[in-house]
C-alpha cells in the first residue's frame, strides 16, 4: 500500500511541465465530506469509528498555462464521529492539509473546461479525544504525508471569472494516536471523499486585438504615371474575440467594405479562411476556425454577394500570424482572411 502511495506521488510531480506563458489565479472551495471508517489499532486495543456527513473549505493560488496548472492549496475539513466500535460515539476529526496540486484542463477553447489532477503535501490530522457510550476511549493529532486525486468541470462565466464544480479523494497515511485508558500508540486511518463548489479569478486574460485597417495589397503599375494612384484594397482581415465565431461591429464594418469593393471591382470569386489561436485541442480549432469563416460568409450573403461566389476554408491552428508556443491565447490568430483574387 504505502509503495503504490508512493507512486501516486511521484506522478503528480512527473505530469508538471516546465511553466510558460503562464496567468495568476486564486480560488476558493467550499463543499460536503464523507470521512471513511477508520481502524485505530494498537498491540493490544483496537477501535473502529464512523462518522458523520461533515464540510470542508479550501483555498488555492496558482499558474495556468495551456492546458496545464500548477497550484498551491489550503485546506480544512471536519467530520463528527458518529459510532466507535459499533456503539454512540461523539468527538470529531479535523485535517488541515497543504497540498501541492498538477491539473490538466481539457478544451481550453470551450467555456466548459473539465479537468483531472493530482496532488501532494501534507496534513495535521487531528482526532481531538474520542468518546465511547461517554468515555473517552482515544485522542491525539499528528502531522503527515498526504494526497489526492480529483476530477470536475469549470465553466467561464466571463474571461476572467470561472465556475467550477469537483469530486476530490483525500488520503493520508496511518497518524499516531494514543489510547486513553494506558497511553498505548494507536495508528489511525484518515481518507476522505467530497464534493466540492467553487469559483476562481484569473489575472490577466489577454483581450481582444482592436481589428486593424484593411491591408492593401498595391497592384503593380505597367508603366511610369505622373501620379502614384493606390489600388483598391483586395485583401481584407477580421478579428474575432476568444473561443467566439459572432462577428463584431468592427468585422462587420470591415466585411461591408470587402463586399463592396468586390462589386466596385466585379470580383466572381472570395476567398475566406478561418484560423484559431494555439490554445485548445486540434479537432475543436478546426471545427470553430469553419465556424468563423461561415459566419464572415453569412455576412457578405447577407449584403449581396452571391453565395456560389464565396469559397471557404478552415486551418484551424495550423498557420497562425503571430508564432507563439502551443497553448497560448494570441488575439491576432483569431482571425478571418478575406481575399479578392
Amino acid at each position: 500500500m504505502r509503495k503504490f502511495k508512493t507512486l501516486i506521488a511521484a506522478a503528480a510531480l512527473a505530469a508538471l511541465p516546465t511553466l510558460a506563458q503562464a496567468q495568476w489565479y486564486v480560488g476558493v472551495d467550499a463543499g460536503g465530506s464523507f470521512l471513511q471508517d477508520s481502524k485505530n489499532s494498537g498491540a493490544s486495543q483496537s477501535y473502529k469509528s464512523s462518522s458523520d456527513f461533515g464540510w470542508l473549505t479550501q483555498g488555492e493560488v496558482g499558474y495556468a498555462f495551456g492546458q496545464w496548472k500548477f497550484e498551491g492549496e489550503l485546506s480544512y475539513r471536519s467530520n463528527g464521529i458518529d459510532k466507535v466500535g459499533g456503539a454512540n460515539g461523539s468527538g470529531g476529526t479535523t485535517a488541515f492539509g497543504q497540498m501541492v496540486n498538477g491539473i490538466y484542463e481539457f478544451l481550453p477553447e470551450s467555456s466548459w473546461h473539465p479537468f483531472v489532477g493530482l496532488g501532494i503535501g501534507g496534513a495535521l490530522v487531528d482526532a481531538g479525544t474520542v468518546k465511547q457510550n461517554g468515555a473517552n476511549v482515544y485522542k491525539g493529532s499528528d502531522y503527515q504525508f498526504a494526497y489526492q486525486g480529483f476530477a470536475g468541470v469549470g465553466y467561464d462565466v466571463t474571461k476572467n471569472i470561472e465556475l467550477k464544480t469537483q469530486y476530490r479523494y483525500f488520503s493520508t497515511l496511518d497518524y499516531d494516536t494514543k489510547a486513553v485508558s494506558n497511553n498505548q500508540k494507536l495508528s489511525s486511518q484518515y481518507a476522505d471523499h467530497a464534493v466540492l463548489l467553487g469559483i476562481s479569478y484569473k489575472f490577466g486574460t489577454p483581450a481582444a486585438a482592436p481589428a486593424p485597417a484593411p491591408v492593401p495589397v498595391a497592384a503593380p503599375a505597367p508603366t511610369p504615371a505622373p501620379k502614384a494612384i493606390p489600388a483598391a484594397p483586395k485583401n481584407f482581415i477580421v478579428f474575432f474575440d476568444f473561443d467566439k465565431a459572432q462577428v463584431t461591429p468592427e468585422a462587420a464594418r470591415i466585411i461591408s467594405q470587402a463586399a463592396a469593393q468586390s462589386k466596385t471591382s466585379g470580383a466572381t470569386r472570395i476567398d475566406l479562411t478561418g484560423h484559431t489561436d494555439l490554445a485548445g485541442a486540434d479537432k475543436y480549432n478546426q471545427v470553430l476556425s469553419l465556424k468563423r469563416a461561415n459566419a464572415v460568409k453569412d455576412q457578405l450573403v447577407k449584403l449581396g454577394v452571391p453565395a456560389d461566389q464565396i469559397i471557404v476554408v478552415a486551418k484551424g491552428k495550423t498557420s497562425p500570424m503571430v508564432q507563439t508556443p502551443d497553448g497560448v491565447r494570441e488575439p491576432q490568430n483569431r482571425r478571418v482572411e478575406i481575399v479578392l483574387p
